[in-house]
């Protein structure tokens, strides 16, 4: 007996570390567990919760295991670290440029396969026979799916894939909520400063950021939050390239639009129009909120799913507006937030295919037009549905009133304003992403530098430029 369980027990180790051991102790739970990797806090995965008790209640002998092992950087490196050591969770968030890294595991799940699948499954836990419906969508359903937060999931959109013996079309993500970025904005102050709406060009803000610091020396007018995000957003709007999935000609940022841009930004920095959170040392909401009499901001460029910590309090009522654009035709705002990913083969579980199936059932909650409208309006984050802008709950919310019809107030108003702002069908045709491809996440570290050497005067454009070409590998 005692040769036999070392046995077991060495087995059991062998094949996936300390989880498989917990699998195989209580006979097989790993062949009945979806495990899901996020970044979520804790206030999120209470939201979350209610997607997985449904799952569980509809598909009996089936739990779900959420883990949070940090943010999307530390999920990155658990699911790397994981592939590596056959221990990946079934479903993860992701970006873009993670799932460049995990192609060439062969472990990435096409979900093309599942996607509108009429068939009906059926699955035994113990001795009792189970039904799943339909395993994938409907046609209409598939039809709600904004397209262009769909189509990032296309395997044509990534390097590599081909390697990996995926087809272009190759379903490799589904998007689960996005968020972009917005103007908030002090109405207070651009009424005193004589303006009555917010600005719609760059061109209008740094007028009233003149305007701003003529009226109150200590004030800094405009906080960006994220400098990788304004180089990659203007190098959209001005065309003047950031990266392509070119293998032969990935960095395209090393250019002259480019260093002009940053120049005309250093000016304005230099006249102390602006910051930055990686200069300031902390999000810029923080300033934001101080009223620009008390040397805070008047605008605040920061993402959707950071709209409670914009509130004014008491000072003010906080305003939200989409990104300033070059012009009308040049208007573009960057797309993000989580995609879901499925892997395959983790966890010790024998039932690979299975799993996939199951994974998919759970992946159809996480997107159910409730429970989308749901964390939408816990979050900030855009639904990727059409039909949840139509759901009750979610069209109330987005016109500023709760489920019983009362108009909402505090930092439920923000995320009721930040949701307006940052959907619509005119919005959805602003939004683009970045192509994906190992190394994508370097440049975009790289562009963060850029901007503060330039702006800090460490770096001059030029030379700023051309050591991030270096850095990401550039000739």
């Amino acid at each position: 007996m005692k040769k036999l369980l070392t046995v077991a027990i060495a087995g059991c180790l062998a094949v996936s570390g300390c989880a498989a051991f917990a699998a195989c102790g209580s006979g097989g739970d790993a062949n009945h567990t979806i495990v899901f990797y996020s970044s979520q806090g804790q206030e999120l995965v209470s939201v979350t919760t209610a997607a997985i008790e449904a799952f569980e209640a509809k598909y009996p002998g089936w739990k779900v295991e959420h883990t949070q092992p940090g943010g999307y950087d530390e999920v990155l490196s658990k699911v790397r670290s994981d592939l590596t050591a056959g221990l990946q969770p079934d479903l993860a968030y992701c970006y873009a440029d993670h799932v460049a890294q995990y192609i060439e595991s062969g472990k990435v799940v096409d979900m093309s396969k599942y996607l509108t699948n009429a068939e009906s499954y059926t699955y035994t836990v113990g001795e009792e026979e189970h039904k799943v419906e339909r395993i994938g969508f409907t046609e209409e359903e598939k039809a709600s799916f904004i397209t262009g937060y769909f189509e990032e999931g296309f395997a044509k959109n990534f390097t590599g894939y081909e390697d990996a013996g995926l087809d272009e079309n190759a379903l490799l993500t589904l998007p689960f909520v996005k968020s972009t970025e917005v103007l908030y904005y002090n109405p207070d102050a651009l009424e005193e400063l004589g303006y009555e709406e917010p600005p719609k060009t760059w061109k209008e803000l740094w007028e009233i950021c003149a305007a701003a610091k003529d009226e109150w020396d200590s004030c800094t007018p405009l906080g960006y939050d994220s400098e990788a995000n304004w180089f990659i957003t203007m190098a959209q709007q001005k065309e003047f390239g950031y990266t392509s999935t070119d293998p032969t000609n990935h960095y395209l940022f090393n250019n002259d639009g480019a260093k002009a841009w940053l120049n005309e930004i250093k000016g304005y920095y230099t006249n102390k129009y602006f910051t930055t959170q990686q200069i300031y040392g902390s999000y810029t909401s923080s300033l934001f909120v101080k009223g620009p009499e008390d040397g805070g901001l008047i605008f605040c460029i920061g993402s959707t799913g950071g709209a409670k910590n914009q509130s004014g309090g008491e000072l003010f009522t906080t305003e939200v507006a989409p990104i300033p654009g070059i012009d009308e035709d040049h208007m573009q705002c960057i797309s993000q937030g989580p995609s879901l990913v499925m892997l395959t083969g983790g966890q010790g579980a024998s039932n690979a295919s299975e799993k996939e199936i199951m994974t998919f059932q759970f992946v159809k909650e996480l997107l159910d037009v409730k429970f989308q409208s749901k964390f939408s309006r816990a979050s900030g984050y855009a639904p990727m549905r059409t039909d949840v802008y139509k759901e009750e709950n979610f069209a109330r919310f987005r016109e500023g009133e709760d489920e019983d019809g009362n108009r909402l107030t505090g930092t439920d108003l923000i995320v009721s304003k930040c949701i307006k702002a940052g959907t619509g069908d005119d919005f959805n045709g602003r939004l683009f992403v970045s192509p994906a491809f190992v190394g994508s996440s370097t440049a975009r570290q790289q562009m963060t530098s850029v901007v503060q050497f330039v702006l800090l005067g460490q770096k001059d454009a030029a030379t700023a430029l051309a050591d991030a070409y270096k850095n990401c590998g550039g000739k």
